[in-house]
């Protein structure tokens, strides 16, 4: 896997649920950039997480956007954020 995860953005796209992760650097280096810009690149590497099956990015594709949005915060909650992440195959 890449660099640590430093942000999560879980949703939805294609009909499919995803989450994906950002590493610290690549986290600001997309807060520095225009909100369109920011935008259209979390949907590119949305996009990338739906269809990703190599365990080579921080990703998880999930039945639904409730499904992310879910997972996203046991990630977040340090009593559960292991099994959440073993769970995934991160």
């Amino acid at each position: 896997m890449p660099a640590e995860v430093a942000t999560l953005h879980p949703g939805e796209i294609h009909g499919i649920g995803v989450i994906f992760g950002l590493c610290a650097r690549c986290a600001r280096a997309n807060s520095r950039l225009p909100t369109s810009t920011r935008q259209k690149r979390l949907n590119a590497a949305a996009s990338l997480a739906a269809g990703d099956t190599t365990g080579r990015y921080w990703t998880a594709r999930l039945p639904d956007a409730q499904a992310a949005v879910l997972a996203a915060h046991m990630l977040g909650n340090p009593d559960t954020k292991a099994e959440t992440a073993a769970a995934l195959g991160w």
